[in-house]
């Protein structure tokens, strides 16, 4: 449940961050395969994807 709630927060701050900075397809395209690697259960996937929307996220933002 806590997870659940989590990932809901994450996907709600993801696309705030797509609709504000204008990330453009690279944020769609790691956002995507961000809840891809979430949904069929493969960790490294959901990770790397993370770390760099996060970092795409701080580039625009500097």
């Amino acid at each position: 449940m806590l997870f659940c709630l989590l990932l809901g927060i994450g996907v709600k701050f993801a696309i705030t961050q797509l609709v504000q900075a204008r990330l453009g397809f690279a944020g769609l395209v790691l956002l995507a395969l961000l809840l891809v690697g979430v949904r069929a259960g493969y960790p490294r996937l959901a990770w790397w994807s993370a770390g760099l929307f996060f970092l795409l996220t701080l580039q625009l933002q500097a």
